[in-house]
């Protein structure tokens, strides 16, 4: 009723605003014929007034003119100035109308003027005219204005009670053959949606031939079929509980299968990493027990060598066989000796301290102060018996002034694995030339530990899985994928912080860990 009341306003206020401006046009024109028609009409009439000096018929003939219901104003004026007479508009005016020759209009400010010139012609033979003076006729629009107003009030009026006529109709028409059918059927779905069991009577509804005894017929058809749906669903939801409650059974039999086989899982890891950390461990024993044997050789050969001189010598001191020059020759021989024993066990004992150092940093988690420049030359150099059968050279460009408190057995693991990494997949298991640079910058709170090397590279596959634990490219080769797994588990959570790598096919490995490091460390490696 909105929507329709609305509309049909909608539709009146354009109807009106059309026909005001059609009717303020048309009574524009009719306005302007009619004083046209007027002054053609009268005019005679006020010149042969004036020309016989009949005024009050002049008088009476302009007061003619201004009955016009279009006329707002009428002004005579004779040429010589004695007659003057104005109405209307014009009649606080004292000017007197110009004299004219000929007729004219104007459209000063809301109105029409007329303006034309009083001629009488003579009745000689000589036709002659004379213009004796000038009449002004005036149109206000305010009457046209009135007038269109007038007319729409009629109008409006008219079609405002048509209007409500009409809604009162259409209001007492829907409501009784929609709103009221309407509410008996909403009940009876209210009733039927609250109790689905009962069978109500419809007698009113399915007996209707219009629209809503078909919808109660096709209404009871799908309640029906919900019912016999409802019975259906009952049935599958009891079966449906007991297969749910078998199948929790089952499932959770099956779940503390996999709590148990997780449990295992994890142990089972943590065996092989520690037995991949004792393997690396092993490793680095047979490695720095194979190169400690080769000074310990050259020193046990040199010492036998020495006491082989030193027994001669005693001999021929014994026999008074000794010269001068053989003594200068043992001594010689002493020198020699004793120089190449120092070395040698020198270079032994260095081996056997870096490996102590690192050995025991491996198998502990101490936490101690360390210079890391140092303390990573002790780790490639426990690592020399790998790399010194490769042409793989290290280079340590870690600043001198940077010392911190870590788990060096920590840092230790890392780069082994790290180094390990590159000879094995890096370069080949060491048949090719290398270079692997370590480097290490102070950041803030942080230590970014750099690691380069320019080996083969990886693509992005095996770069996005190189932390996951068992992935290897090496498994026939007996690789067992926890390598760089140990690598991001012990800087992500004994060192707490972050690791990136980047590699691609050709251009080597990069990977760059962040450490945090205390205040204490920072006040350090300012003042160094």
């Amino acid at each position: 009723m909105v929507y329709i009341a609305g509309s049909l306003f909608g539709a009146l206020l354009f109807i009106s605003t059309v026909q005001y401006l059609a009717l303020w046009s048309m009574l524009e024109r009719t306005r302007d014929r009619s004083l046209h028609d007027t002054i053609d009409a009268l005019l005679p009439l006020v010149s042969q007034s004036l020309w016989t000096f009949h005024e009050d018929h002049a008088i009476n003939t302009v007061n003619a003119i201004y009955q016009n219901p279009f006329v707002s104003g009428v002004q005579v004026s004779d040429s010589t100035g004695r007659f003057s007479f104005a109405v209307g508009d014009f009649e606080s005016t004292s000017e007197q109308v110009p004299k004219f020759d000929k007729k004219r209009f104007s459209y000063p400010k809301k109105a029409y003027v007329i303006e034309a010139p009083l001629i009488i012609e003579s009745t000689s033979n000589s036709k002659r005219q004379s213009n004796i003076g000038s009449i002004r006729v005036r149109g206000d629009n305010a009457l046209i204005e009135q007038q269109v107003n007038e007319l729409l009030r009629i109008t409006l009026a008219s079609v405002l009670l048509a209007i409500v006529s009409l809604q009162i109709l259409i209001y007492f028409l829907v409501k009784k053959t929609i709103a009221l059918p309407l509410e008996g059927f909403d009940r009876l779905v209210q009733h039927l949606s609250t109790d689905m069991r009962s069978q109500p009577e419809t007698p009113e509804f399915a007996n209707r031939p219009d629209e809503f005894g078909r919808l109660t017929q096709v209404f009871s058809q799908q309640r029906d079929e919900l019912i016999q749906r409802d019975q259906v669903l009952a049935q599958q939801h009891q079966h449906l509980e007991q297969m749910v409650e078998e199948r929790t059974n089952e499932l959770q039999q099956v779940n503390e299968s996999l709590v148990e086989s997780l449990t295992q899982l994890k142990q089972a890891q943590q065996e092989l990493i520690q037995n991949e950390k004792m393997a690396s461990l092993g490793a680095l024993v047979s490695g720095i027990a194979h190169e400690v044997n080769t000074p310990l050789g050259v020193s046990i050969t040199a010492a036998s060598h020495l006491l082989e001189e030193l027994h001669q010598t005693q001999k021929a001191l014994n026999n008074n066989k000794l010269t001068k020059s053989s003594f200068e020759t043992f001594m010689e021989e002493c020198d020699e000796t004793e120089s190449l024993l120092l070395n040698n066990l020198n270079r032994a004992a260095q081996l056997i301290k870096s490996f102590k150092k690192i050995s025991v940093d491996q198998t502990s988690e101490e936490v101690r102060f360390i210079n890391l420049k140092s303390y990573l030359d002790e780790i490639v150099l426990s690592l020399r018996p790998k790399l010194k059968h490769t042409k793989i050279t290290v280079h340590n460009e870690t600043p001198d002034n940077i010392s911190l408190r870590l788990y060096p057995g920590v840092l230790a693991q890392i780069m082994t694995n790290l180094i390990t990494n590159s000879i094995i997949h890096g370069f080949r298991n060491g048949k090719e030339s290398g270079d692997i640079t370590i480097d290490a910058q102070p950041s803030g709170s942080e230590i970014i530990l750099s690691y380069y090397d320019n080996g083969a590279g990886m693509d992005e596959q095996t770069l996005r899985n190189i932390y996951d634990p068992f992935f290897t490219t090496k498994r026939s080769e007996g690789g067992s994928g926890l390598g760089m797994n140990i690598v991001y588990n012990l800087v992500t959570s004994k060192l707490k912080g972050t690791i990136e790598s980047f590699s691609s096919p050709g251009n080597g490995l990069k990977v760059i860990m962040t450490i945090k490091i205390t205040e204490e460390v920072k006040q350090d490696v300012l003042n160094e």
